[in-house]
């Protein structure tokens, strides 16, 4: 066991490749800590702040779409002439083309809408995290590799120089340990980028200094096939689905805003006149009011051919959603395949227990059995052997999280509440 401090608080575990003896059915296990890290990320992230203050706006839209279209208006008139008149009336215009309704449909889709793209934020975040994770936990066991390769071979080094230095030990194999432990340091270097680089991945997604879990296991050693999978029920294609929906909708109402909406108005006045000999009459008038735009000068005609080009957009864009998404399917499915056979293999080679190999190579150095040359090859063989392992395995999770994440499957296996 060990621990890492750095930026990232890391829990500790075991080197990956030590646990190549595991049964194939070990599979990646969600354990609570892991459960609980992934879920306070995605509480307070800003990419799933954004998507749901755009669904809370999409929700206000249609709440708005789905009131009334006019209001009453009241109107006050005074005249004065021969006769004096005031009078009172109030008018209403009236939708009787269901403009409302045309409208509410469209909002109604773009909320649709709004939630699908939600739930794309909520999984491609928590996809990210996973395989960035992976990618952490990898660099940092490469890089443990790395730095155990250089205090084996400075050690190697220190021997050999004594050896040398006693006359048992020729000059050539002194110099190849040399190079041997600055190749090492080298490596170790490129190590160490390669995990700052992870590092910095993951805190981008994180946002904070926090406990980062391990992952424990492996990746299910079977895929399901790609026929399980319903297109339609994909985050994806219910957002390009609710956006053919909501330019279908548009059609209604370009259509619908053809039709003349006519305003009613009733008065009711006073009419005062004036006779010459001083005299006023007084008389109470009742009006009744109807006006009916003339689509003469604009048939709004224009509008409903771009809806419906606008439509024609929607669909093709929604059978080009359908073929990304189902490439990128057969892709992930794919990849996954090909990372469970090499794992698979991998395993199948029998691959012992290095820190043994370690150990024998050392015994058989020490008993003058292999010269320096051979001991520092088969030394760098088990360490290339290491960092085959954990890249087998990284890619082996990477893989199945990116299928997780392509079939929409990622928060169901978390067991997060969506």
């Amino acid at each position: 066991m060990k621990t890492r401090t750095s930026t990232l608080l890391r829990v500790p575990f075991v080197l990956a490749v030590l646990a190549l003896a595991a049964p194939a059915s070990a599979q990646i296990a969600v354990t609570p800590a892991l459960q609980t890290f992934a879920q306070s990320v995605m509480e307070d992230h800003p990419a799933l702040r954004e998507a749901q203050a755009a669904l809370e706006s999409a929700k206000a839209h249609a709440r708005g779409q789905a009131q009334p279209l006019y209001n009453p208006e009241l109107e006050f008139g005074y005249e004065d002439a021969v006769s004096e008149t005031k009078e009172v009336g109030i008018s209403q215009t009236f939708d009787l083309g269901g403009k409302r309704g045309a409208r509410a449909d469209v909002a109604d889709a773009q909320v649709a809408a709004a939630q699908a793209q939600l739930a794309i934020a909520r999984k491609g975040l928590l996809t990210s995290l996973l395989m960035a994770l992976a990618d952490y936990q990898a660099a940092s066991d490469a890089l443990d590799v790395a730095k155990r390769r250089v205090a084996l071979d400075q050690e190697f080094l220190n021997l050999a120089d004594r050896r040398n230095r006693a006359g048992d030990l020729p000059q050539t194999e002194l110099l190849t340990a040399r190079l041997t432990l600055s190749e090492a340091r080298a490596a170790a270097s490129t190590a160490a980028v390669a995990f700052s680089e992870a590092e910095e991945a993951l805190r981008a997604i994180v946002g904070v200094s926090a406990p980062v879990p391990e992952l424990q296991g492996n990746a299910p050693q079977s895929v399901p096939p790609v026929n399980t999978v319903t297109i339609e029920t994909l985050p994806e294609m219910r957002v390009a689905s609710m956006q053919a929906e909501a330019a279908r909708s548009r059609i209604s109402v370009a259509k619908r805003n053809r039709i003349p909406d006519p305003t009613v108005g009733l008065s009711i006045g006073d009419e005062r006149e004036f006779t010459p000999l001083g005299n006023r009459t007084s008389t109470t008038t009742y009006g009744v009011r109807l006006s009916i735009p003339i689509p003469i000068r604009n048939s709004y005609g224009a509008e409903v051919e771009a809806a419906g080009s606008d439509l024609m957009v929607a669909e093709q864009s929604m059978r080009n959603q359908r073929r990304a998404l189902e490439a990128r399917i057969a892709a992930s499915h794919s990849r996954l395949s090909t990372a469970i056979e090499a794992w698979r293999e991998w395993q199948d080679s029998g691959a012992g227990s290095l820190e043994e190999q370690r150990r024998l190579l050392q015994r058989l150095w020490d008993a003058g059995e292999i010269n320096a040359v051979d001991y520092i090859i088969q030394l760098n063989q088990t360490f290339a052997t290491e960092r085959a392992g954990i890249e087998l395995r990284q890619r082996l999770w990477t893989t199945w999280f990116d299928w997780l994440g392509a079939t929409a499957q990622i928060g169901e296996w978390m067991e997060i509440t969506q």
